[in-house]
């Protein structure tokens, strides 16, 4: 099967971050299945560039440079700016790519709208992988996120590409209720498949990255942020130290500016530990390599996950591989995979005394923490292997396909694909003039910076229009012009129509490229399912 993964994130350019490392180990799981896997990603510098990246295909899109010319819509809507313009940068790569040798399938992320232009234009069957949705932030002000416009868009676009999918995959159930409440999707169509795990790195046997020192190791992973729980955690300390004074905390995540009242985490929580006498029983690393990771997980005894939301972190799945025992809490699908008093202890969220009372009791349990770690293992082997999921994935996609050609639905958008993306640009550029000249009628000081910035950009072209305008000022909108001023005019007004010529060509470039489609939409088979 010919198979396209979209993901704004893919390492190692944009880092190891939930998504990107889910869709990295199911592009390779599926490759070495046999199947044909290429992958879209944004880049991190400023080219793009296609190549083979540990034996899978990953195409490198250029974006950060996309639509710069509706700054007014990057102030309003900065969010909303940067989903559309990187979203157009996928699309744009997948059709150039489709275009030349079509997909069986292309899967993308719920997560900012991924396969909006996919889902609207049905030119291939659809997966939406489901992660954390946008509206979940907004539901519980994580990342101060706000019910604001920008945000509010941002979810209608997402529930979009829900909505037209031909398959919706979620990593659990908890995670599915929310998104069935959330968009109407029935409950009953989304298929909930586990993460996956490599249970080839991550297991029992295996070098330890600390040595056996008669303590005992409570190891954390994630951010240092709110939703990552971690001030919980480090408000559960001083009790844990004093139950069991041999123990040590190995806290492994990048800071954040997200300090109560703002500021550094890792600076406040280190104060918190002071004040709590508990600072050399700490140790905090900013990152660790993957290929590193698992010697870490491998080093503790118990590995806590304390969010305040997380669908299926990858530090859970990772340590219950390596058999370790894993506290959690119950904000999220964390309890389907850590089941209670079978692979860990789940626990309330906010609470830093529940935190405590179970960490203390697995260190003080070397029975139980065995036996849960035995049951870890047992259940990462039989249920996340990389190889299993990888088969669940293929089902998941030969029943897409299914459901694409059974639907045979007119697409949401009906005047062809090569035109969807022309037009999505046309409404961008015209609400971006709306704004120009609402702001330019009401707001004398968005006049004055505007013309400022004009005049220092193109100096020539500010003075023809200062001079046009003063002229139909006293002489009126209908009056013949002399034809210095005339010549003026169209200066200015080849201007106006070139304003956005640069935004537009991107689509004009999909258009072109994509021309040869037209007849084989016209006459496009229904996809058959073997």
């Amino acid at each position: 099967m010919r198979i396209c993964l979209i993901s704004r994130e893919y390492p190692p350019d944009t880092g190891w971050g939930g998504v990107g490392a889910f869709n990295f180990h199911m592009a390779h799981a599926l490759t070495k299945a046999g199947h044909d896997v290429e992958v879209i990603s944004l880049s991190a510098g400023e080219g793009a560039r296609s190549a083979e990246e540990l034996g899978v295909t990953v195409h490198r899109v250029a974006w950060k440079h996309l639509l710069d010319e509706l700054n007014l819509l990057l102030v309003a809507s900065p969010s909303s700016h940067y989903v559309i313009k990187t979203t157009v940068a996928l699309w744009m790569r997948f059709m150039e790519l489709h275009s030349q040798c079509p997909f069986d399938v292309v899967e993308v992320p719920e997560h900012l709208a991924g396969g909006l232009f996919h889902a609207m234009t049905r030119e291939v069957p659809l997966v939406v992988q489901l992660h954390t949705p946008h509206s979940k932030f907004i539901s519980d002000c994580f990342h101060g996120v706000t019910p604001s416009f920008d945000n509010r868009l941002i979810c209608i676009l997402k529930r979009v590409g829900i909505l037209l999918a031909d398959q919706v995959i979620s990593p659990s159930a908890n995670l599915a209720g929310f998104v069935a409440e959330d968009t109407g999707y029935p409950f009953e169509r989304i298929r909930v498949i586990k993460y996956p795990v490599d249970t080839e790195k991550f297991k029992p046997e295996g070098p330890k990255a600390l040595s056996e020192d008669g303590n005992l190791t409570v190891f954390f992973a994630g951010r240092l942020e709110e939703r990552k729980g971690i001030h919980y955690l480090v408000e559960a300390m001083p009790a844990i130290v004093k139950a069991v004074p041999n123990v040590r905390f190995i806290c492994v995540g990048a800071d954040t500016q997200a300090a109560p009242g703002g500021g550094s985490m890792l600076a406040w929580l280190k104060k918190r530990l002071e004040e709590n006498k508990c600072t050399s029983k700490v140790t905090f690393s900013p990152h660790i390599p993957l290929t590193e990771m698992a010697n870490y997980v491998r080093s503790a005894d118990v590995c806590v996950v304390p969010s305040l939301y997380d669908n299926a972190p990858f530090t859970c799945i990772e340590a219950l591989a390596c058999g370790k025992p894993v506290v959690a809490t119950t904000a999220g699908g964390m309890g389907e995979y850590a089941a209670h008093n079978e692979r860990g202890i789940i626990v309330p969220p906010r609470s830093a005394e529940a935190l405590s009372d179970a960490i203390i009791t697995l260190l003080k349990d070397e029975t139980k923490r065995q036996q849960f770690g035995k049951n870890a293992r047992a259940f990462a082997e039989s249920t996340l292997n990389l190889a299993f999921k990888a088969e669940e994935k293929i089902e998941q996609y030969e029943q897409a396909r299914a459901n694409y050609t059974a639907r045979q639905a007119d697409p949401l958008y009906m005047r062809g694909t090569e035109r969807c993306l022309r037009d999505a640009l046309e409404v961008l550029c015209a609400y971006e003039q709306m704004m120009f000249e609402t702001l330019s009628k009401q707001s004398l000081a968005f006049r004055v910076r505007h013309w400022l910035r004009f005049f220092k950009k193109r100096p020539r072209l500010c003075a023809a229009n200062v001079l046009v305008s003063a002229y139909r000022q006293c002489a009126g909108k209908h009056a013949s012009a002399p034809p210095f001023i005339a010549r003026l005019e169209e200066a200015v007004e080849a201007q106006r129509k070139e304003q956005f010529a640069t935004t537009l060509s991107l689509a004009k470039m999909l258009e072109d490229a994509t021309a040869s489609n037209q007849t084989r939409q016209k006459t496009r088979q229904p996809v058959s399912v073997q």
